[in-house]
């Protein structure tokens, strides 16, 4: 498995990974917007979006991202990063782990300090697998446009 970068030609892929996951047409867009902007951007210092891939099939994708205003009262230390998405095409195959290892080790690189995430209780199988890379649950929220979930935090 190759972990690389985004690349604009990876959209198709991807757009059917989130589409395992996510039906809300506007979040949906939402992500897809968050992509476009990242392939625009230069230099790309507060934000990253990385892909698996084996024989030239995308296996998954990780992001992050500047911090949401909503996440910010959560975090403990002055240079905090949100983990934005995770999505596999098949669970359970160590895709997520290694995607989610290369966010936090990105992260650090490009000197964030900690790293929140905001998971739905609709996504509460997710749990476990924060809980096993060293995020904590940082408290309950209700963000903007969203139902009721959980904070995470790692510092790192």
């Amino acid at each position: 498995m190759i972990i690389r970068e985004f690349q604009e030609s990876d959209q198709k892929a991807v757009e059917e990974i989130f589409a395992l996951y996510w039906t809300d047409p506007e979040f949906l867009k939402e992500l897809l917007s968050e992509l476009q902007l990242y392939v625009k951007k230069t230099p790309k210092k507060d934000s990253g979006f990385f892909v698996a891939t084996e024989n030239s099939e995308i296996l998954g994708i990780v992001g992050f991202k500047k911090l949401a205003n909503y996440l910010k009262p959560y975090a403990l230390t002055n240079n905090p990063v949100e983990f934005y998405v995770i999505a596999v095409k098949y669970k359970r195959r160590g895709i997520g782990k290694t995607l989610k290892l290369k966010l936090i080790e990105e992260a650090r690189r490009l000197g964030f300090t900690e790293i929140l995430l905001y998971s739905p209780n609709s996504h509460s199988e997710s749990w476990r697998f924060h809980g096993k890379l060293g995020f904590e649950r940082a408290g309950e929220i209700t963000p903007p446009d969203d139902d009721i979930g959980q904070v995470w935090r790692k510092i790192l």
